[in-house]
């Protein structure tokens, strides 16, 4: 089981079309990609220690080091080292080939666009729709890692979150009440803006509780409808205020309401597909989510290439590394 819970952060500022722009251009692309940590600028030799310094016409390393070796009547020989490698191995352009290029376009077009965006990403790129579905699995990969790294709880004595659940679906004969769908539990940290997001298999007390526990902090006030598996929650160390949708939409007395995970909640129906979702997707999509409302749109670029980094770290290339791989 996987929570999201995040707070507000700012990174360099970047349109898609200014991004669009610097793909065009192989040394600023390199460029961008290096200053943010996506390849290595340069590597040591794993044969004679030398360092070597990336070559930009065709992302590649090779070393020419001059090494003085004995022969079989131990006499030092002249030698020259002969490993290559690709800028790709071990980055998030391995095993790939597809040009860094075409996989930076696809990435910035899953994180800067709102779905459906398959066909467009297809037409665009000239690609098949296995190759994007596959781009776009491991976009969303990297948005569940995100998520997980920066979960932290919330609330805390004198703090207010309010909680819900949600139905993430379509309307049953596309009419009426009934949602064919996946349930989502969540909480929103007032003053901070912080959310949780967490798909769930029932709303029984027990399962609810045991998610309360886990991320909200003891005496948290939390603000909830009036669902019966939060009766229990003023004797289990939280003050709980209730608020009847069926008669208001902010309690008259205590002034408790739950708008605002109520807008997460319309936020994230807006950015999930109604149609075709399978239950194991889900998180993924709801990691897509929560990366983009926490990012504004001209940070996203920069903070999810930042984020790929540190999933999928630069490494030394081995002497294995093909160095067709890097044309």
């Amino acid at each position: 089981m996987i929570v999201f819970c995040f707070i507000i952060s700012h990174r360099v500022k970047m349109q898609l079309h200014e991004f669009l722009a610097v793909t065009h251009d192989k040394d600023k692309l390199m460029n961008y990609l290096i200053e943010h940590n996506v390849i290595s600028n340069e590597i040591y030799c794993p044969k004679c220690n030398n360092k070597l310094k990336l070559n930009r016409d065709n992302f590649s390393f090779r070393c020419r080091k001059a090494l003085y070796e004995k022969d079989k009547h131990k006499k030092y020989v002249k030698k020259q080292c002969t490993f290559r490698g690709t800028v790709r191995f071990n980055t998030w352009f391995s095993k790939s080939k597809l040009s860094l290029e075409t996989i930076c376009r696809m990435t910035a077009y899953f994180i800067m666009l709102r779905p459906p965006r398959l066909m467009f990403m297809c037409t665009e790129l000239q690609l098949s729709q296995h190759s994007v579905v596959d781009w776009i699995s491991f976009c969303r990969e990297v948005c569940i890692y995100w998520a997980e790294k920066n979960s932290t709880k919330l609330g805390g004595p004198n703090i207010i979150v309010e909680i819900d659940e949600a139905k993430i679906g379509k309307r049953k004969y596309n009419r009426g009440r009934i949602i064919d769908g996946k349930w989502i539990f969540g909480g929103y940290e007032r003053g901070t803006k912080k959310i949780f997001i967490v798909p769930v298999q029932d709303r029984t007390e027990k399962t609810l509780l045991e998610l309360i526990k886990e991320w909200i902090l003891p005496g948290t006030t939390i603000m909830s409808d009036c669902w019966k598996s939060y009766n229990c929650l003023n004797s289990e160390g939280f003050q709980h205020l209730t608020v009847n949708h069926s008669m208001n939409f902010v309690d008259p007395d205590t002034g408790a309401h739950t708008q605002n995970i109520e807008r997460v909640w319309r936020e994230v129906r807006a950015n999930i597909p109604r149609y075709g979702t399978r239950s194991s997707h889900l998180v993924g999509y709801l990691a897509e989510y929560l990366f983009k409302r926490v990012h504004a749109y001209e940070d996203r670029l920069s903070s999810f290439f930042r984020a790929i980094a540190d999933l999928y770290p630069p490494k030394t290339v081995d002497d294995e590394a093909d160095v067709s791989e890097a044309t």
